[in-house]
């Protein structure tokens, strides 16, 4: 199959990623710009496998904690999204997201996701341009003319499995004979037999259109941006009440519906995600820091109680974290 687009964003080839740190899991998959915060608390540990064909960046992420997670594909591209398996409910807008819904959406615009305590999740990203091309060649116009206008769609489940079963054989044979990714025989016959059964479970799919963020998800996202803008003069939950005229219980109720956390849970996990990365990057950089100076910069006032939270979040003190930076990006 002849690439008629420059569209990888890696080599050719197939990887495999692993990382106990939800930051430097965010950067694991080419291309991307993603965000992840951890929510849950416990030792992170996640798992990234990709295999870049010519037309075709195929990632299984697999992750063991509830995150909330946003960003973008590169450029151009559209995003399959298609869960494997899910232990706990994931959540979009402040609404439930339906048990392994496949989604098709536009790369530059991810949803904001809040995933399940477990996911295994499978997206497949194709340049924009060329699918819909593939689409017209192959007799599915109204279908090229949907993903050129970056319509959404859902994919039935017969199809979701179909796909899935197709997309874990790749992975199964590329693990046991890596020389399957290159050969461009081989590579053409693997991009083909995805593109037939994409097209296929896409034209027996539905329009789907997302809502618009709930408004109790929107009182708490801009609680959370009043909360996180510049951590040092942050407002407390109080005196955030009193500036949005709202009651802490209302409050509460709209992390607790968004999110599936209170209030004061999300902003203690966000701040332990900022100080945490703070910290990271500082040491990173080379820079000498006082991990004292940075938890008060982040409200963590009482240290015997912060390092408790730190270490139930995270499963290592904050002196861990630095002696493992350290060790991966020695200066």
């Amino acid at each position: 199959m002849v690439a008629d687009h420059a569209i990888q964003p890696s080599p050719l080839g197939a990887l495999t990623r692993t990382s106990v740190d939800v930051l430097e899991h965010a950067g694991q998959m080419r291309g991307w710009h993603l965000e992840c915060v951890q929510l849950s608390a416990g030792v992170f540990n996640g798992v990234v496998q990709e295999i870049q064909l010519d037309n075709f960046q195929i990632i299984r992420e697999e992750t063991n904690q509830v995150l909330i997670k946003r960003g973008a594909s590169w450029p151009n591209s559209i995003v399959l999204s298609l869960p494997v398996d899910a232990s706990g409910q994931a959540w979009v807008g402040g609404r439930e997201l339906p048990s392994k819904a496949t989604l098709l959406t536009d790369g530059s615009d991810l949803p904001e996701l809040r995933t399940p305590l477990q996911l295994d999740l499978i997206c497949i990203a194709i340049n924009q341009r060329w699918f819909a091309l593939r689409a017209v060649e192959a007799g599915y116009p109204a279908l090229a003319d949907h993903v050129w206008r970056l319509e959404r769609f859902a994919i039935p489940e017969d199809q979701r499995s179909r796909l899935g079963s197709l997309i874990l054989a790749f992975f199964e044979q590329a693990e046991q004979r890596p020389s399957i990714l290159t050969h461009t025989a081989s590579r053409d016959a693997m991009e083909d037999a995805l593109l037939i059964m994409l097209l296929g479970a896409l034209d027996q799919s539905v329009l789907v259109t997302l809502p618009d963020d709930t408004q109790r998800k929107q009182l708490a996202d801009r609680v959370r941006h009043l909360m996180m803008r510049d951590p040092s003069e942050a407002p407390n939950l109080i005196e955030v009440c009193r500036r949005l005229a709202i009651s802490r219980a209302h409050l509460q109720n709209c992390f607790q519906l968004s999110y599936g956390l209170t209030a004061t849970q999300m902003i203690r996990a966000a701040r332990l995600h900022g100080f945490r990365r703070e910290l990271i990057d500082a040491h990173r950089a080379g820079r000498t820091v006082s991990i004292g100076d940075i938890a008060a910069r982040w409200g963590f006032w009482h240290w015997s109680r912060f390092t408790g939270d730190y270490r139930r979040q995270f499963g290592e003190l904050p002196s861990a974290t630095v002696r493992r930076t350290r060790q991966v990006n020695p200066h």
